[in-house]
């Protein structure tokens, strides 16, 4: 319900921007022109993205989220011999914030002067310039990033020009709100003075950002400055490691793009500022304007080591931090996904109502990366041949990845084989290997390898010294696959379940304990689930005395665990009626489907 309503307000935000756009033909609009070849690829929505130097000219709280030295230059040529150039560095301070310096600068020459009797005078141009200088910094316990800068302005036509202060820009940016969306709000040139006639207009820029999948991005913005409105929309889907492709629509014309991280594709770059190249173009303007535009982009080296990684208490609460290091290779780039992986699989499991089908297709994307692609194809040996990943990967990471791909992808072959392979590759301790060996024995029931589900069902039931809930579920499983081949000795692991186990998987402090999402019980207890199997063996037994004991366990339910989920309540009423009919008790019978109806 939430996703659609604030998918709702995406979709509205945009309409209502399309039916209001006008033409902004007003002082300053060559600042609206963009920074770079990416945000002219996304269309100019790019307030949600920009985290550097460019976000000077979108928003200035963008700088909150910069990681390392960035310089970002720009050059595009335009129509009528016109260009259009872009500089801008960024620099983070830790512990004060990030600052950021920007020149923006638009000219075209040659043009024909003439005086007022048409008489040739010679060539002249035409010139803007603006400085920008600005701070960004998470605040709110990294809830949001807040900045400001400072604009100035200078413009020139032939021989006469002006400059002054261009304003004040102040703006914020959300983090991650529900793990997919990021909103943005900026008000610039704030107070701006009157430069040779003209004044740059106050403007309100409002942007929305939407993970829709792993490598894929969309973004809005809607830029308002006096009575006009511009809408944009954008987006960016990255293939691997080294290519981006954009698209975007600004309302006047089609835009595109492709952006290369140029030190993946040659090692010899690396030493050269971590190079990525731009390009961006424009088509279908209706002025016939086509243009295109590239950037470079240099960035210096990494902010975070693997250790700051590691001493997170509460990573999830500010996962936005670690958005730069998911495509870093090694153990850091490892970690990051590891962490978006873990907190994904955490809002299914632990977060999410009792009621819901976990959904772990984010949570199986991150550790699929954190794995496989940054180790490649033999990553097993590769992770247990790396120093110092013990302390990236775990058990509680590996059950993770093997349960978001047993949901994720079903349970298959390969899906088996992933299990084995994560329980070879071992981790930090031995706390969750019980786990992963019961996802295997499940693997290995539903794959129909019944004599080896069986074995390790049986090896985790008859560990006395696990606490639950992993113990119970192996039980209850182990029970469910010997009803008919063996039912006194389900019916014994079904009491001793029933027994000692009856009060669900909650702790002391009545906290939900986390266990193997396969199958998920949605009422977080298996007791009644257990009582419904001893029933339904004591029933296929059949004799009155037998019949006895399966009413017993259906009327244990319904006294017991009235709460249960709909389809346990339903059998127990529908399965003890027909042990009642069986012992010629049909007014119980009756009786009992009676109060089946009125569930």
């Amino acid at each position: 319900m939430r996703f659609r309503t604030i998918y709702g307000v995406f979709l509205l935000l945009v309409s209502v921007s399309l039916v209001m756009a006008s033409s902004f033909g007003q002082a300053g609009s060559f600042l609206r022109f963009g920074a770079s070849a990416r945000s002219l690829a996304m269309g100019g929505a790019y307030s949600v993205v920009a985290n550097n130097g460019e976000a000077l000219l979108y928003n200035p709280a963008g700088l909150g989220n910069l990681e390392k030295w960035e310089l970002t230059i720009t050059h595009a040529q335009l129509y009528l011999d016109s260009r259009y150039e872009f500089v801008s560095f960024a620099y983070p301070v830790q512990k004060i914030g990030n600052f950021g310096l920007a020149i923006a600068d638009m000219g075209a020459s040659q043009f024909d002067g003439r005086d007022k009797f048409n008489r040739v005078t010679g060539d002249f141009g035409i010139h803007d310039l603006a400085v920008i200088a600005g701070y960004g910094r998470w605040v709110w316990g990294r809830r949001m990033r807040v900045g400001g800068s400072l604009k100035y302005w200078m413009s020139s036509v032939g021989d006469s020009s002006a400059s002054g202060f261009g304003g004040v820009d102040v703006g914020i940016v959300s983090k991650e709100l529900m793990r997919k969306f990021k909103v943005s709000l900026a008000i610039q040139n704030i107070a701006a003075l009157d430069v040779g006639g003209d004044k740059l207009p106050m403007t309100i820029r409002a942007g929305v950002g939407y993970r829709a999948m792993r490598p894929l991005y969309i973004t809005a913005d809607v830029e308002m400055a006096g009575k006009g409105m511009k809408p944009r929309v954008g987006a960016e889907y990255k293939f691997g490691k080294i290519i981006t492709l954009r698209a975007g629509y600004n309302f006047t014309e089609v835009t595109f793009g492709l952006g290369l991280a140029l030190d993946r594709l040659a090692s010899s770059f690396k030493g050269m500022g971590r190079p990525i190249l731009d390009y961006g173009g424009a088509a279908m303007n209706p002025a016939g304007n086509d243009f295109v535009r590239f950037s470079l982009t240099f960035r210096g080296a990494e902010r975070y080591k693997l250790s700051d990684l590691m001493s997170q208490t509460d990573p999830c609460a500010n996962l936005t931090q670690y958005e730069g290091m998911l495509d870093k290779d090694g153990l850091i780039g490892a970690k990051a996904n590891l962490l978006f992986g873990d907190c994904y699989f955490r809002s299914e499991y632990r977060d999410a109502p009792l009621s819901a089908n976990p959904n772990f297709k984010d949570a199986y994307d991150y550790f699929r990366e954190g794995y496989i692609s940054k180790f490649g194809k033999n990553w097993t040996q590769e992770i247990m041949a790396t120093e110092g990943s013990n302390l990236v990967f775990s058990q509680r990471t590996h059950y993770m990845f093997a349960e978001a791909a047993m949901q994720t992808k079903g349970i298959t072959e390969d899906t088996k084989k992933l299990i084995q392979d994560l329980i070879f590759v071992g981790g930090d301790s031995a706390q969750y290997d019980i786990r992963l060996e019961y996802d295997l024995a499940y693997t290995y029931e539903n794959l129909g390898y019944l004599d080896s589900a069986k074995a390790i069902y049986g090896k985790i039931a008859g560990r006395e010294d696990l606490e639950r809930p992993i113990r119970p579920i192996a039980m209850y499983r182990l029970a469910y696959l010997l009803r008919e081949s063996d039912p006194d000795s389900a019916v014994k692991l079904l009491d001793n379940l029933v027994r000692n186990f009856s009060w669900g998987f909650y702790d002391e402090n009545k906290e939900i304990i986390s266990y193997p999402m396969f199958p998920k019980y949605k009422d977080n207890i298996i007791a009644d689930d257990a009582l419904l199997l001893m029933g339904d063996i004591y029933s296929a037994k059949g004799g009155p005395d037998n019949l006895k004991k399966a009413v017993l366990a259906y009327l244990d339910i319904m006294m017991f665990y009235p709460d249960a989920e709909k389809h346990i309540l339903l059998s127990a009423y529908e399965n003890c009626a027909a042990a009642y009919e069986s012992l010629g008790m049909n007014d119980e019978a009756s009786a009992m489907r009676t109060r089946m109806e009125n569930l």
